[in-house]
């Protein structure tokens, strides 16, 4: 057990977990109606691996597929990890598990994308998430919402998969980002064979629905690839630079 549980140690214990990056926002007013009331929320990411996501620019393949299964496992661990640690001195403490997938999307959208589950409603999640990680991400300043609905971390683009912690342990908080930082870049929106992207720059709060179609998403993976919930695309996340950094 750690003697003291703050920020330099919960960083410690989160990097020894493979944690890429991680920060804090305020859940005060809650940042979600289904976000667990606790007044602290612990977002972490992991990153994919770059050699997978070289493969990915005609579209998916197994090996992304399975670097979904591992990078959500460890995501989960780390998060149990950091809950543990967090009941143990005497708080509560909720984790919200990285996406497991339960039906078939693609690119930056659930089974596909970084943060949250299958398909989009206009708060920026799956009808079957419990929590949108997106949000807590960009309200811990770790990065914006893509011009395909993708979180975007600062340093490793979008080429990430996220996990939430709910605590009441009080922690210095984030500066949020609250608009997109993408500029005149349309990598993602012209590699998506859908047509899916907008190219709209994304403002807190806006209804995704006006970034990315999620319906011509849904239909394009249903018929290329058939109604399996373990296929997953991310051609729109290879294709950010900020991917290949």
């Amino acid at each position: 057990m750690l003697n003291v549980l703050d920020r330099h140690t919960i960083g410690r214990l989160l990097r020894s977990r493979d944690i890429a990056a991680w920060g804090v926002a305020a859940n005060d007013p809650r940042l979600d109606p289904l976000a667990p009331d606790l007044p602290t929320a612990v977002t972490m990411l992991m990153r994919l691996d770059p050699a997978v996501l070289r493969a990915l620019h005609h579209g998916p393949t197994d090996d992304y597929r399975e670097e979904h299964r591992r990078v959500n496992a460890a995501l989960d661990a780390a998060a149990a990890t950091l809950t543990a640690a967090l009941r143990e001195h005497g708080h509560r403490a909720e984790a919200i598990p990285a996406t497991v997938t339960t039906t078939p999307g693609a690119g930056g959208h659930g089974p596909g994308g970084n943060g949250d589950g299958p398909g989009h409603d206009d708060r920026g999640h799956g009808h079957d998430a419990p929590f949108p990680h997106k949000t807590a991400a960009t309200q811990a300043g770790l990065g914006w919402i893509g011009k395909t609905a993708l979180f975007v971390s600062n340093d490793f683009g979008p080429a990430v998969r996220l996990a939430t912690v709910f605590t009441d342990l009080s922690l210095p908080v984030g500066t949020p980002i609250l608009e997109g930082r993408c500029g005149d870049c349309r990598a993602c929106i012209d590699a998506c064979p859908a047509g899916c992207g907008r190219d709209v720059r994304w403002r807190a709060g806006m209804p995704l629905s006006r970034l990315f179609d999620a319906a011509a998403c849904r239909h394009h993976m249903a018929v290329t690839y058939g109604e399996s919930p373990e296929t997953v695309c991310g051609i729109c996340i290879a294709a950010c630079p900020l991917s290949q950094a």
